[in-house]
């Protein structure tokens, strides 16, 4: 139990309650009771204000950095989704196709964490492929989310424009 005048800072609250309580107090002249209220109905205001949940929660923060792109692409192509968010603790993410849990598949689709969040990729496209992305970052405190459309369709690849790179890869 903390004693009045602690570190708290319990005194200055104590000290209005108090002061109300003397205040309330009902003793006739020569009653043995001077100064003893034996029923006081008092309204505590504090007269400080804190939050103690802002107070833990202040060094703890989940933000979405960067909402998922669309993407289209062709058949055989490569697509990488990129879901870019930062949190105190650090958060875990979930990639979801059509409102599922992403299925690892070993060589074709993988998804890991990265410095800025998590990347999905996607190699050997197929248009069974095409679908709504979304990835669900969670640290305990918050969860936020992104989604992106991944069309694949039927066609020739895209051509390079110049100075651009034809690795094939495409990102979200």
């Amino acid at each position: 139990m903390q004693q009045p005048g602690g570190a708290d800072g319990s005194l200055p609250l104590l000290l209005p309650l108090l002061l109300l309580l003397r205040a309330g107090s009902r003793a006739e002249p020569g009653d043995a009771t001077q100064g003893v209220n034996s029923s006081v109905v008092a309204d505590f205001m504090p007269t400080s204000s804190w939050n103690i949940s802002s107070e833990l929660d202040k060094d703890y923060f989940l933000t979405l950095d960067e909402p998922m792109n669309n993407i289209t692409t062709t058949l055989g192509q490569t697509a990488e989704l990129h879901c870019k968010v930062s949190g105190n603790p650090p958060p875990t993410v979930r990639w979801l196709k059509n409102d599922a849990p992403v299925v690892q598949e070993p060589r074709r689709i993988s998804f890991r964490a990265t410095p800025y969040g998590s990347r999905l990729r996607i190699r050997n496209l197929d248009t069974t492929d095409t679908g709504y992305f979304q990835c669900v970052a969670t640290n305990g405190r918050r969860t936020v989310s992104t989604t992106g459309v991944l069309f694949v369709k039927f066609g020739p690849p895209p051509t390079a424009s110049p100075g651009s790179s034809s690795s094939g890869a495409f990102s979200l």
